[in-house]
C-alpha cells in the first residue's frame, strides 16, 4: 500500500510558495518532505533542510537565521 499526502496540505503549500511567503515546517513524513522540496525546487525558491533526528527533518526559506534562536546570521 502506497501512502500518500494530503492533498489539502500540498495545495496549500504550492499557494505559500506562489505567493512567496517564509515556510518553516518540521516533517517526519518522508513522502511530504519530498513534495514540499519539489514545490520549492520547481519554482526556484531557496531553502535549508535541518535533520532534526529519529528521521524528522526542518525545511525551511529562511537561509539567513540560526534554525535554533532564529536569529539573524
Amino acid at each position: 500500500m502506497a501512502a500518500r499526502v494530503n492533498p489539502a496540505w500540498v495545495l496549500e503549500m504550492r499557494k505559500i510558495a506562489d505567493d512567496r511567503k517564509e515556510i518553516d515546517a518540521t516533517l517526519s513524513f518522508n513522502a511530504a518532505a519530498q513534495e514540499l522540496i519539489k514545490i520549492l525546487s520547481l519554482r526556484n525558491i531557496s531553502f535549508k533542510i535541518y535533520n532534526l533526528g529519529a528521521g524528522v527533518k526542518r525545511i525551511t526559506t529562511d537561509t539567513d537565521a540560526c534554525p535554533c534562536c532564529k536569529r539573524k546570521l
